[in-house]
C-alpha cells in the first residue's frame, strides 16, 4: 500500500468517524409510539397553550419550549396535508431535559429519547438523548407528531409496526445519514429483514432495531414517491381509514400486492447503495456522498412541493369555475313547491 493510499484511509475513517459521533445521538433519539403507563412527568411544570396544542415543559427549558411550541402548529400543517389534508389538531406535549424521565414516566425503553400516544394524542419529548448529548428537537417533535397524524388519518385501526416507524420517520422530514449508512452496511452485509420479520426486529438488540427503523423509513419513502405526487400513499391512508384490511388496502391504492412492492423495493436496494463498497473499502471518503444524498433529499422536496402547487392550482381553477356559475345558478328560474289536494 502507497503512503498516498494509506493516508487516504487513515483520512477515510477519521471523517466516518467524526460522522457518526455527530449523528448517532439523532438517530438514538428516534422513538416509538408506545403505551403511555402514567405520563406524569414531574418536572413539566410550566404550560403554554398554542391554538388546540397544550406544551408542558420545565420551567428550565422556558426558551426552548417557546421555540417549539411556535412552530409546533407549522410542523403539524406540513404533515396533516402531506398526509390526508385536515386532522384532528389537539395535541399535548410535554418536554423535560432528560429521556431517563421518558422512561420512568411511560414505561417505555430507556433508549427512546421521545414517546407518544397515538389514540389521546400524548407526546413526550427530551432534550437530551439516553447517552446525555442533545437531541434533535426539530426531528423528533416531527417523528412524533406523524404517529399521531397517521392514526388520526386511518382512523386509529391497527397497522405494523415496520409501517408505523417508517411513516413517521419518513415525515419527521430530514436526511439522516445515520440511517443511511446504516441501511447499506446491513444490504452488503448480514442482509434487510423481509418485511414479515420487520416486527420482531424492532424487539431486538440495538442493532436489529437501528436496521429495522431504517429499513422502514425507506421502504415507506419508496411507497411515498413511488408516484409523482404521493397520491397513492395518501390513498392508502383512505383505504385503511374505510376499514381494509392492510393488504387489501395496498392493493386497492396502488394496484399491486404488497409483496410485488417489496419486490420493487429490494430490487433498487442495490443499484441505489452501489457506493457503499467504496466508502467501506476506504477508496471514497463518506463525506462525499453527503453531497449526493443531500440531492436526493432536494429533490423530493422539490418534488412534493410541485405536486402541491398543481393540485393548489387546479383547486383555485375549480373555484373559479364555481364562481363564474354561480351567478347564472342564481338568476335560473327556482321550483315553486306546492301541495296539490
Amino acid at each position: 500500500m502507497t503512503l498516498g493510499r494509506a493516508l487516504l484511509r487513515r483520512v477515510h475513517w477519521f471523517v466516518l468517524a467524526v460522522v457518526m459521533a455527530l449523528l448517532i445521538p439523532f438517530g438514538q433519539a428516534h422513538a416509538e409510539a408506545g403505551r403511555p403507563v402514567g405520563w406524569q412527568v414531574s418536572s413539566a411544570t410550566s404550560e403554554v397553550v398554542v391554538g388546540r396544542v397544550v406544551l408542558h415543559y420545565d420551567p428550565n427549558l422556558r426558551d426552548e419550549a417557546l421555540e417549539l411550541a411556535a412552530m409546533i402548529p407549522e410542523w403539524w400543517s406540513e404533515i396533516e396535508r402531506s398526509m390526508a389534508g385536515d386532522l384532528d389538531d389537539r395535541l399535548d406535549v410535554t418536554y423535560v431535559n432528560h429521556s431517563g424521565r421518558i422512561a420512568e414516566a411511560t414505561g417505555m425503553p430507556r433508549w427512546a429519547a421521545g414517546v407518544a400516544h397515538p389514540p389521546t394524542g400524548e407526546i413526550v419529548i427530551a432534550r437530551h438523548a439516553p447517552d446525555g448529548s442533545l437531541s434533535d428537537l426539530d426531528n423528533l417533535m416531527r417523528h412524533e407528531m406523524a404517529h399521531v397524524a397517521l392514526y388520526r388519518a386511518t382512523e386509529g385501526v391497527p397497522l405494523p409496526r415496520w409501517f408505523h416507524e417508517g411513516v413517521a420517520e419518513s415525515y419527521a422530514d430530514r436526511v439522516d445519514l445515520l440511517r443511511v449508512q446504516t441501511l447499506a452496511a446491513a444490504i452488503f452485509g448480514v442482509g434487510v429483514p423481509p418485511i414479515d420479520e420487520l416486527e420482531a426486529s424492532f424487539r431486538g438488540d440495538p442493532q436489529e432495531v437501528t436496521v429495522a427503523y431504517a429499513a422502514a423509513r425507506d421502504l415507506v419513502n419508496h411507497l411515498r414517491y413511488r408516484d409523482a405526487d404521493g397520491r397513492d400513499l395518501r390513498q392508502l391512508f383512505t383505504e385503511l381509514s374505510l376499514g381494509y384490511s392492510f393488504d387489501a388496502a395496498v392493493l386497492r391504492a396502488y394496484g399491486v400486492t404488497l409483496g410485488e412492492l417489496e419486490g420493487e423495493w429490494r430490487t433498487g436496494l442495490r443499484g441505489r447503495f452501489s457506493w457503499f463498497p467504496m466508502v467501506g473499502s476506504g477508496e471514497l471518503p463518506f463525506f462525499l456522498i453527503m453531497p449526493l444524498v443531500a440531492y436526493a433529499w432536494i429533490r423530493h422536496r422539490r418534488r412534493l412541493r410541485d405536486a402541491w402547487a398543481r393540485l393548489d392550482r387546479e383547486d383555485r381553477e375549480f373555484q373559479a369555475r364555481i364562481a363564474r356559475a354561480l351567478p347564472a345558478l342564481v338568476a335560473a328560474p327556482q321550483p315553486v313547491a306546492c301541495r296539490c289536494a
